[in-house]
């Protein structure tokens, strides 16, 4: 996968979502536990 797709946690469901940064879209939501495999995950920056 490229890497304009992250992924980051649902507060909500508690779950992960895919994200393209480019179109700025939710791809898909996961229904199973855990972070999806091979996709970084969106951090906080540090100032």
């Amino acid at each position: 996968m490229a890497k304009k797709i992250v992924q980051t946690k649902n507060p909500r469901s508690g779950r992960y979502v895919k994200i393209d940064r480019e179109k700025g879209v939710i791809l898909s939501n996961k229904s199973s536990k855990g972070p999806y495999k091979g996709i970084p995950i969106i951090r906080k920056k540090k100032k």
